[in-house]
């Protein structure tokens, strides 16, 4: 829960206000309050909130958060450290990979949303923001000097006005998100899953699961730990790969519950603890703006979930850090506003876009391949993995967030990949 008393002297005029607290918004909102910028953070919902979500805080989310401060300390939510991944593939072959005493692979959590949410928009007010919950934005409007920011809270009309904003509102925000879509229309552009929370789990340890079930791809379960017997469990798979399917996707879910040999061990005595809830995912469109004018673009809102996991808190995060930086820049003056969404868009080219760019083409080759089927490849793949620890790893990084997709193209790395293929 929050302090009382966040809640600050209704005000017009802000510094930057950031629309949408969850990881992006809520990380922008921790650095800018930390360098003494007036921030006034506002969402929609009333806090603590729940969330639709795989729950996955990898390496790169853990990284913002050290930078912040907020990583180790007395409060941080995460209570079950990953030890390692596991993933299945269509034929049954598991691999197991052990990445805890990997010096050079980050730690990773899964925490759910509920509480990851609540304990950094905690920070952000506790570093100084101010927090207007329970405000739907609902229109944007440029303004000289600044943005006009209108909306309804509590059945009232509310105007404010602020030098910059960043948008952070995720993926599906109403009248804001329609203005400034972060997706292309097309089905390919987005990602639906489906999840619920499961306790009473027996045997299920601290390993990130991945499971490409028969019949099941190129969708994909997960089996994400919480505690030491509890679990996130969902199924998603690509819009228009569903559609092709034309099953829906709580049939899906239910045929990985009933027919996955892990999920069944788990849950012999295991219950579900919520309900089944699902979402979509937003994936980046190429040539999209990060940025437009002094309003800045992070996370869901821009479209940053990597296409071949589903991913997002990690750059959500990363996106919400750079946004702040470039804003405090232009705030004091070492560079003008209208470069602030230069830097910013240039920042995430480099940090973000780069990467999905990359990992959407992968994953376009993966669901139509040139030679054999997806589920074959993904068969191979593992099998190799299963006796070469080099292979193992890299797999293991790429699915808990801690490799770059810029490796793709390094011509060391696919020889490497050869070798390991041919055993050598």
């Amino acid at each position: 829960m929050l302090p009382p008393g966040v809640i600050a002297m209704e005000r017009e005029r802000f510094d930057v206000c950031v629309i949408g607290a969850g990881p992006a918004g809520a990380t922008a909102a921790c650095r800018l309050a930390e360098k003494g910028i007036d921030t006034l953070l506002v969402d929609r919902a009333c806090f603590p909130r729940d969330k639709v979500c795989g729950d996955g805080v990898g390496p790169r989310a853990v990284r913002v958060l050290e930078k912040l401060g907020l990583y180790p300390s007395e409060g941080f939510p995460g209570r079950f450290r990953l030890e390692g991944v596991r993933i299945g593939s269509p034929n049954r072959s598991i691999l197991e990979v052990s990445i805890l005493d990997d010096p050079e692979v980050g730690a990773g959590y899964v925490i759910p949303r509920k509480r990851l949410d609540g304990w950094l928009l905690e920070q952000a007010v506790r570093k100084g923001a101010v927090l207007r919950d329970s405000m739907e934005v609902l229109q944007l409007e440029k303004r000289k000097g600044g943005i006009r920011v209108s909306g309804s809270r509590g059945g009232s009309r509310v105007s404010l006005e602020a030098r910059f904003a960043v948008g952070a509102w995720g993926a599906q925000a109403g009248r804001v998100a329609r203005q400034y879509p972060s997706s292309g229309s097309g089905s390919r552009f987005s990602v639906v899953a489906v999840r619920a929370y499961f306790t009473g789990l027996q045997g299920i340890g601290p390993f990130m699961e991945i499971h490409f079930d028969p019949g099941l791809v190129p969708g994909y379960g997960w089996i994400f730990p919480t505690g030491p017997d509890s679990a996130n469990i969902g199924y998603g798979m690509r819009l228009d790969r569903l559609q092709k399917k034309g099953i829906p996707l709580r049939q899906l879910f239910e045929t990985f519950l009933d027919t996955n040999p892990s999920v069944r061990r788990y849950l012999k005595r295991g219950r579900q603890a919520s309900s089944l809830r699902g979402a979509t995912i937003p994936l980046r469109k190429v040539g999209l703006p990060a940025a437009r004018g002094r309003l800045l673009l992070a996370g869901d809102a821009a479209g940053f979930a990597d296409p071949l996991s589903g991913e997002g808190i990690g750059t959500a995060m990363q996106s919400g850090w750079m946004a702040a930086g470039c804003v405090t820049r232009a705030l004091r003056r070492a560079i003008p506003d209208r470069w602030a969404s230069v830097a910013y868009a240039s920042a995430c080219r480099k940090e973000i876009v780069w990467n999905l760019g990359l990992a959407s083409l992968v994953q376009s080759i993966l669901i139509r391949p040139p030679f054999g089927s997806t589920a074959g490849i993904l068969d191979a793949v593992v099998e190799k993995a299963r006796t070469n620890p080099r292979m193992a790893r890299a797999l293991a990084r790429l699915i808990i967030g801690d490799l770059s997709r810029s490796a793709f193209l390094e011509a060391g790395n696919w020889r490497k990949l050869w070798k390991a293929w041919r055993q050598e």
